[in-house]
């Protein structure tokens, strides 16, 4: 059985509480740095993009088993609801997935080796 995305269009409330709905639109990969992969989110046509650590993806990865592309998109739409959501304010460098974070995210998705 494929795994299907929960988090490709989801809605989160900000701290205004009004709802938005956020859709998936692309990733990439940046060539510099650990090769972080980029998911990029819009919100009416603003654009938010998550970063998840290229070092810490390939460790699970490694460790574990390969992640589809779903279940990555899920990762960064999880981790940016829950920005989205709370009480900080949105900014570039607090959207970056690094290794523990990674590790706790997919537990709360459900996803294991």
């Amino acid at each position: 059985m494929s795994y299907e995305s929960a988090f490709e269009i989801f809605e989160a409330a900000g701290r205004d509480g009004a709802a938005r709905k956020f859709s998936f639109k692309k990733a990439g990969t940046l060539a510099a740095g650990d090769r972080p992969e980029l998911y990029f989110f819009d919100e009416y046509g603003a654009e938010l993009i998550v970063c998840i650590s290229g070092e810490a993806l390939d460790h699970w990865q490694r460790a574990h088993r390969y992640l589809s592309r779903e279940e990555k998109i899920d990762v960064a739409g999880m981790f940016l609801k829950t920005k989205i959501e709370g009480t900080e304010r949105l900014a570039a460098d607090k959207l970056v997935i690094g290794a523990s974070e990674l590790g706790r995210i997919l537990e709360l998705l459900g996803i294991h080796a």
